[in-house]
């Protein structure tokens, strides 16, 4: 938990306050040492002689040393390199000590960013799913073959952050039901899981307490990010022409669903209704057009061209 930043209200605020803190030390030092350079440079003091530079001492070239630390500085910065994706810009850090398959996953701690969280928490309120071994815990990701570019996209997205092989997604097969109870049809899919990550146990934990059926953490409200929201809707939901959107909650209890919908009120401002879907203790989130209209605003710049057909059908 200290690796992830899941902390206390009063730690977090504690935290914020030493890094404002320490940043602001660091300006005024760099104003005094800058001061005191422009200073005696601009009014030479008796004690130097009354000249600058003072007298026995040669200034080094600007364009020559300074330049090359100023550069190696800068450079070192870098991890590696920036891709630009439609949605959002990611840093690329195959360089990670996390990012090999041959890490054990008892040396996979992190440090993990925000957004990948928001994915992969997002993920888990739609399709996606988690296993857990003895030393570490994984993320699984699976999408039929129709809706096969958005789940090479998560593929990438986690590939470039050093969270997956570089291997790309098989097709497989099945054979499953359908409405008309053929058993016989054969499904086509996608599936790829991420590395197993001891860092991940805090996640598995939370979300199959005991190894239980999946359910809604209390700590949701945190990584329910417009981020979270879109991967949420492209997993799980449906828009109606004209109408509204339905998130498909039917995994979760009742109690879950209803905090779920406070919580997309509270944040979010938006109105929604729970639905009894006819089955026996399931029901589905509605979000109504005139709250529709809010929601695909917020997530819009989160979809996947692909999927945006969830969200443009007005």
């Amino acid at each position: 938990m200290t690796y992830l930043g899941h902390h206390t209200k009063e730690v977090k605020n504690g935290i914020m306050m030493g890094v404002l803190l320490f940043i602001v030390s660091e300006i005024f030092a760099f104003l005094s040492v800058f001061w005191a350079f422009f200073h005696s440079s601009l009014t030479p003091a008796i004690e130097i002689g009354g000249i600058w530079p003072p007298l026995g001492i040669t200034p080094l070239d600007p364009f020559a040393i300074p330049l090359l630390n100023t550069f190696l500085l800068l450079s070192s910065g870098v991890c590696h390199k920036c891709e630009i994706f439609d949605f959002f810009v990611l840093v690329s850090c195959s360089s990670l000590p996390f990012s090999s398959p041959r890490v054990n996953p008892l040396k996979r701690i992190g440090p993990h960013n925000f957004d990948i969280l928001n994915i992969l928490i997002g993920s888990l309120l739609g399709d996606g799913s988690m296993e857990k071994s003895i030393n570490g815990s994984r993320f699984v990701f699976y999408q039929a073959k129709v809706n096969g570019e958005y789940l090479l996209w998560l593929h990438q997205v986690t590939n470039k952050l050093g969270y997956t092989d570089k291997n790309i997604p098989k097709i497989y097969s099945r054979k499953g039901s359908t409405l008309v109870g053929d058993l016989d049809e054969i499904r086509y899919y996608y599936r790829f899981r991420t590395f197993t990550f001891s860092s991940f146990d805090w996640i598995y934990d939370a979300f199959y307490p005991k190894n239980s059926r999946k359910i809604i953490p209390d700590f949701i409200d945190t990584y329910l990010t417009p981020l979270a929201l879109a991967v949420w809707m492209m997993d799980d939901g449906t828009s109606f022409k004209n109408k509204g959107f339905k998130f498909s909650t039917n995994s979760f209890t009742l109690k879950e669903i209803q905090n779920l919908a406070l919580i997309l009120k509270t944040k979010y401002n938006l109105d929604t209704t729970i639905h009894k879907i006819g089955l026996n203790n399931q029901y589905n989130i509605y979000v109504p057009k005139t709250s529709f209209i809010i929601l695909r605003e917020i997530v819009k710049p989160y979809f996947h061209p692909t999927m945006l057909y969830k969200i443009n059908n007005f």
